[in-house]
């Protein structure tokens, strides 16, 4: 993970400070990670992928592939599906429960 995590943050000009302050943790911590010294929970995977908007693999070095989250598309579904599942994503609880009430009408056909 030390060589994808330190490299996103050279790419994006970003100082271990900067990035520390923004995640209200310190720069040792951000350094430690970035030379594998300490391994970041979960959590802190989370929040640091949802910071650079890139997935967790990338960060794990599962993937050489630096993609912005909202870009990262499964195989087994079409463009226009993930297009639409990402606009449903982006409703508010309301909004998906009538898309969900919508969907089931549909389906009891």
């Amino acid at each position: 993970m030390d060589n994808n995590l330190k490299q996103i943050r050279n790419n994006k000009n970003l100082l271990q400070t900067k990035v520390a302050m923004d995640l209200n943790i310190t720069q040792e911590t951000i350094s430690s990670y970035e030379t594998g010294r300490v391994f970041p929970s979960s959590d802190m995977l989370i929040k640091l992928a949802d910071y650079y908007n890139t997935s967790i693999d990338y960060l794990l070095c599962r993937t050489k592939y630096d993609m912005p989250i909202n870009s990262i598309k499964p195989n087994n579904i079409t463009d226009e599906d993930f297009i639409i599942l990402n606009k449903i994503n982006k409703l508010s609880n309301i909004q998906k429960a009538k898309v969900q009430g919508y969907i089931d009408g549909l389906n009891e056909d």
